[in-house]
């Protein structure tokens, strides 16, 4: 069977109050096409479809828009687990009658023991899963990690191993890297989860952790997000996963943004003189300059050459200031302030510097008290 494992598409999401709608149907258009020509059996979605519990109006019918597109149109099953971002209640709408199209919606812990079963694999799609609600659902008060929840759950679903199982989730494995963008589950460690829990399963296929390559693990899957969605992911590769479970294959497949995410940290000068190169004057930019103190209205200078900037931090030198012994009565006053220039500045102090010295000080330059 071939499955094409997408995840964190975070429809609605906003990158520093820019909207990223536009962005994300381009990127989904993309996707698309790789579904006409690489022809899937199947479509995973693990999670955080949108990125807030309430979405905009436009976020919504995107949705809709390439859910129906794939799930009706081109007649894919899709199997949904919700995410961290998503409103169960929203997502759970409807869920019922989606199923006679093949369109699976598991928002709920009363649906992880019941596998989906197309073709010869059981598929055990798990939302994400709130410890106290767990401990709550469950009446077991030892539940107290997401790693108990996940080994509680996973010891009851008893996959008939003979048969092979796939498991569908959205959490944070062990040792997996994360990015700014992803919101914390829990407070400190509790939320990693390890992977060891999951060896009755062929494959794991997960959503929460944004980069494709969060974990190097032999049959436990992040697809990443379909975009960069903070500055810190401006390294991480996006798109989905393609498993070919008869060929025992699995690979990263990229999609191309219609922005791409820079960051850059230098001289404003050598900017608004374009002496720096950009493969793209129209990406996202954070700037990170020196030189800044005599410019008035730096972002709208800047913008007009890179219209997308936005995010604009003055950079600010580290300097040594190590702790130096001088004989107060040996040096002078003006040698004692040279030396301070020099340090700050890197420079000897300026004719016009010295002048403003000996205009309020007085004194020749090598008086000493």
């Amino acid at each position: 069977m071939k499955i094409l494992h997408t995840a964190d598409w975070h429809i609605g999401k906003k990158l520093n109050g820019r909207d990223l709608l536009e962005d994300q149907k381009f990127v989904l258009e993309q996707l698309i096409g790789h579904i006409e020509t690489l022809k899937p059996d199947i479509i995973v979605i693990a999670g955080d479809i949108y990125d807030r519990s309430n979405p905009p109006r436009e976020a919504l019918n995107l949705v809709n828009h390439y859910l129906h597109k794939m799930n009706v149109e081109m007649g894919l099953p899709v199997l949904i687990n919700s995410g961290n971002h998503d409103s169960r209640a929203l997502l759970d709408y409807g869920s019922e009658w989606f199923k006679a199209t093949d369109l699976h919606i598991h928002t709920s812990l009363e649906e992880v023991f019941t596998p989906v079963t197309i073709g010869d694999i059981n598929f055990y799609l798990v939302p994400h899963i709130d410890v106290l609600e767990a401990r709550h659902h469950f009446d077991e008060s030892g539940l107290r990690t997401h790693h108990d929840v996940y080994e509680y759950i996973t010891e009851r679903m008893k996959p008939d191993t003979e048969e092979q199982n796939i498991l569908i989730g959205h959490l944070f494995i062990q040792d997996g890297a994360q990015s700014d963008s992803e919101r914390a589950l829990s407070i400190g460690m509790s939320e990693e989860v390890d992977s060891t829990i999951f060896n009755d399963f062929d494959y794991v296929l997960l959503g929460h952790l944004h980069h494709p390559f969060a974990i190097n693990h032999e049959k436990i899957f992040y697809s990443g997000s379909l975009l960069k969605y903070s500055f810190n992911e401006v390294h991480q590769p996006k798109g989905f996963r393609w498993l070919d479970t008869d060929a025992g294959t699995v690979k990263f497949i990229p999609l191309s943004p219609m922005h791409d995410i820079v960051e850059f940290e230098g001289d404003f000068d050598d900017l608004i003189n374009e002496r720096v190169d950009f493969d793209d004057k129209d990406a996202y930019f954070k700037f990170t300059l020196s030189n800044l103190s005599h410019v008035k209205e730096p972002m709208s200078k800047i913008k007009m050459i890179y219209p997308n900037t936005l995010e604009l931090k003055v950079k600010t030198d580290d300097h040594d200031f190590n702790m130096t012994t001088i004989d107060m009565k040996e040096t002078s006053d003006y040698d004692i302030y040279a030396s301070f220039i020099e340090e700050i500045a890197k420079r000897p102090p300026t004719e016009t510097e010295t002048e403003i010295f000996e205009e309020y000080f007085g004194g020749g330059h090598n008086e000493a008290h």
